[in-house]
């Protein structure tokens, strides 16, 4: 069997988590193999949705352009309920500067990553299967079958992105819990005629079942809809038009060939994310229902929180114990959004009076506003947390994201991420020196007081005094008029925030003197 060059991380599977894993490493100077057992890449989509903080990681990763240049934005989600029909709108959301999801083909999600990971200087090696592997103190020893051939390649950590059937995942004997829905779903795509709004995303809760339109790009659309009798393979089609014709509120008509499959949901977890250099991330460590639009996002954001944490590893800045944290806060996120899609699915397929009654809630909730205020920003993944070490300033607390805002008054309209959200975690200061001036140079005292600790790349630090933007070493200095972002995280004594290079808040301290206190 002939060796390989060794590798710092092999990731396996060439969909779009393991895309991002990949590019987020080169871009930070990580050596990295892309494999996948297939051919060549599939032209077919699952998923549709990106929400807003999946936007910011493709922001980070210098891929956002082109992402948007491939999609159409979704203002709304639509829920029809008889006559009544019940609106979830973006236009409000706020700590981000993508307040709107968008959809587009999943294949098109890859094509802007492959491409990212080709000009960082990266190619996937397709027909590349792994078929085994062993782990030692030193690292990992993969064995592939290329061509037929056996080869071995070595690395220091290896990451299954392979999907839900996932040879990483079965080879380590990591148990996949869970179960599947007892309904089958039928899925059609292609060109549909109808008056519902292209901009939105509109869900029909009949009594013969749901039906969920999605617009696409370029004119098309995604038809959902639950079954609940088999269908032959031959009349996928006309079964799809036909049910689509009987939920929808207004005439709907397919144009035109559609794309079409019948699938079992599942949900499931497994049980570990990581055994000693080997880690699975996306599909091949949790699946869950689409209802919510949650599992492809939810994957990514595996891949940017794991990202930075491998590359400080290889650069001597971080311990391999970071990665115990990275399973943790994942596999948290993961129960919460496998909980909302299990919710949502079951609401979707209710019957008889829990229908009726579902129906009274969701009424009750959009009458209150509460669905714009508590489900559009879950929704979209703002409101997404960590349990955090429980150390707090104002609205900002541990384990939370950060959010964006403008800086005001800059000639670059740069925003908050832009200075913070970096290749290593940043201190972000509040002078908290609108009405105290002095407040400002002791602030600066503790910016040098802690940079000079290690561990940091650099300090930011937002101050009402100063008239502009500059920097002072290692520290850079911008100008809150007026203490307007101290005042919209409720900061009012200086404080220092550590923020990683995922935007999630990893400390607060409150800075007394120059001194930092928890």
């Amino acid at each position: 069997m002939p060796e390989q060059s060794e590798s710092e991380v092999i990731i396996v599977g060439a969909g779009p988590v393991g895309l991002a894993l990949g590019v987020d490493l080169l871009r930070r100077g990580t050596d990295v193999r892309i494999i996948d057992r297939d051919p060549a890449h599939h032209p077919h989509s699952k998923s549709l949705a990106l929400w807003p903080r999946a936007l910011e990681g493709f922001r980070r990763l210098g891929l956002i352009e082109p992402l948007l240049e491939r999609s159409l934005t979704v203002g709304a989600l639509k829920y029809y309920l008889g006559e009544r029909v019940i609106r979830v709108g973006f236009g409000s959301l706020q700590g981000s500067r993508y307040r709107y999801p968008v959809t587009l083909p999943q294949s098109a999600t890859e094509e802007v990553l492959r491409q990212g990971f080709e000009d960082a200087g990266g190619k996937v090696e397709y027909g590349t299967e792994l078929t085994g592997f062993t782990q030692d103190a030193d690292g990992v020893r993969a064995v592939l079958s290329v061509g037929g051939h056996e080869a071995e390649a070595r690395s220091q950590y290896l990451v299954g992105c392979d999907g839900a059937h996932s040879t990483v995942r079965q080879c380590l004997g990591v148990t996949f819990e869970g179960a599947a829905y007892p309904q089958r779903f039928l899925v059609a795509d292609g060109v549909w005629e109808t008056s519902l709004a292209q901009n939105e995303t509109h869900y029909f809760m009949s009594p013969s079942g749901v039906l969920v339109v999605t617009s696409l790009p370029g004119g098309k659309a995604r038809v959902f809809l639950g079954l609940g009798e088999e269908v032959p393979a031959d009349q996928l089609a006309d079964t799809a038009q036909r049910f689509a014709q009987a939920r929808c509120t207004v005439p709907i008509r397919a144009v035109g060939e559609l794309q079409t499959g019948i699938f079992r949901v599942h949900r499931r977890m497994a049980d570990r994310f990581r055994v000693g250099r080997v880690l699975i991330a996306g599909d091949a460590a949790h699946i869950h229902s689409p209802a919510g639009a949650q599992g492809l996002n939810t994957g990514l954001e595996d891949a940017g929180a794991l990202a930075w944490r491998l590359a400080g590893i290889r650069k001597g800045e971080l311990t391999p114990g970071t990665l115990d944290e990275w399973e943790r806060e994942r596999r948290h996120t993961a129960t919460s959004v496998v909980a909302d899609s299990d919710r949502q699915t079951r609401m979707w397929t209710l019957g008889g009076w829990r229908s009726a009654l579902r129906d009274v809630a969701l009424e009750a909730a959009d009458r209150t506003g509460a669905l714009d205020r508590f489900v559009a920003p879950r929704q979209a993944q703002l409101a997404l947390a960590y349990p955090g070490d429980g150390s707090r300033a104002g609205k900002l607390r541990s384990g939370m994201r950060l959010p964006d805002v403008p800086l005001e008054g800059r000639a670059d309209q740069a925003w908050l991420h832009d200075k913070v959200a970096l290749d290593a975690p940043v201190l972000l200061l509040f002078a908290a020196d609108n009405r105290t001036p002095e407040r400002l140079e002791s602030t600066r005292e503790g910016a040098q007081r802690l940079l000079g600790r290690g561990g940091y790349g650099k300090a930011v630090l937002l101050s009402a005094r100063i008239p502009e933007s500059s920097e002072r070493e290692r520290t850079a200095e911008i100008a809150d008029p007026g203490g307007d972002i101290h005042r919209l995280f409720g900061i009012r004594k200086p404080t220092a925030v550590v923020v990683r290079p995922d935007a999630t808040i990893g400390a607060v301290f409150e800075l007394k003197g120059s001194t930092p206190s928890r």
